[in-house]
């Protein structure tokens, strides 16, 4: 037997969903007109980094486009400190009125969570997603005198030499390391890691042949990498890079399942129109085709992108699953 609804039930429940649709309605005008309205100030591009950077060519760059199509100033502010937490942690306090923006990294929202135990802001609810605007693949690098050519030479050196093993990185959580984790994860090696503050260090020490081997993204070792005063073996992205056409991937010398780079993109603090959130991704889409700024990037080893604010959550989502178990792994503790 069937029981029926009453009338008077059947009149509440269908008044509830019209106020329902009508406040879903009245959010989505609300945000409508927020955005047409926007911007009508100048807005701030937090770099949680130093001038010259990644992080900071990405977001002055786009930045610049920004300005250009709304016609506001951009303003770029550098807040480097605390494995980018300080300038990350100022984003996810401020207003979510569209006039702060973070340009951000892994390193915010996968591995500050995986090594270090006490943040300033929560890196899965205080930001939105705006979009993914630069790819920037790992290299793995050596000293030209080292008797590694190729990711197979690599593997037998490192099994034959496990005293001497260690590659340089840019810092402890950088992709790097973890780019260096997967590879001993999937060549059964245990290439030893030493962290810098940052590539240049790291890059020092290769050149000057205190550490063999270097796996960092392609600014600024690219440069030496064409002066040949450092070998690039292998590219950890899928396909090769049209700036180092000639150096193969990881995944053609053997290691099918090896994947390593990073991406850099733009955050708004988490509440933040997506009226508003929209627009300046429409407006980091064009930038991305343009020739201007892809001369700017492509050349230097990165792969200019435009990747929307749902399949930024989603990327984010599956690279911190993927990044955590090898992080688990491996056994490395958050400090």
């Amino acid at each position: 037997m069937h029981r029926f609804a009453s009338p008077r039930f059947s009149s509440v429940f269908g008044q509830l969903v019209r106020y329902a649709t009508l406040l879903l309605c009245g959010c989505c005008l609300f945000s409508s007109a927020i955005a047409q309205s926007w911007p009508s100030k100048p807005i701030r591009l937090i770099v949680p980094y130093g001038p010259g950077g990644s992080t900071d060519l990405n977001g002055r760059a786009f930045g610049q486009k920004l300005q250009e199509a709304f016609g506001q100033s951009v303003v770029v502010e550098n807040k480097p400190g605390g494995s980018a937490m300080i300038g990350a942690a100022e984003v996810a306090k401020a207003a979510p009125d569209g006039y702060t923006f973070l340009v951000g990294s892994p390193q915010i929202f996968i591995l500050n969570p995986l090594f270090f135990k006490e943040r300033k802001y929560d890196a899965e609810k205080d930001f939105s997603p705006v979009g993914i605007t630069l790819i920037s693949p790992n290299y793995i690098m050596v000293h030209p005198q080292a008797p590694i050519r190729t990711i197979t030479e690599l593997i037998q050196w490192a099994k034959a030499n496990p005293d001497k093993a260690f590659y340089a990185s840019s810092g402890a959580g950088s992709s790097g390391h973890l780019a260096g984790l997967l590879l001993n994860r999937l060549a059964h090696i245990e290439l030893q890691h030493i962290g810098y503050k940052g590539s240049a260090g790291a890059v020092s020490d290769v050149l000057g042949g205190q550490v063999p081997i270097l796996i960092d993204q392609p600014a600024p070792g690219i440069t030496h990498v064409r002066a040949g005063k450092l070998r690039a073996v292998a590219v950890g992205t899928t396909e090769r890079v049209a700036a180092l056409a000639e150096v193969p991937t990881v995944r053609e010398q053997g290691l099918p399942e090896f994947e390593s780079s990073t991406w850099f993109g733009f955050f708004a603090p988490a509440g933040t129109p997506r009226g508003i959130v929209d627009r300046v991704y429409a407006e980091l889409e064009k930038s991305a085709r343009l020739p201007e700024i892809r001369h700017k990037f492509d050349p230097a080893g990165y792969i200019t992108t435009a990747i929307g604010p749902d399949a930024t959550a989603e990327k984010i989502r599956l690279d911190r699953a993927r990044w955590t178990r090898l992080v688990q792994d491996a056994g490395v503790k958050p400090e």
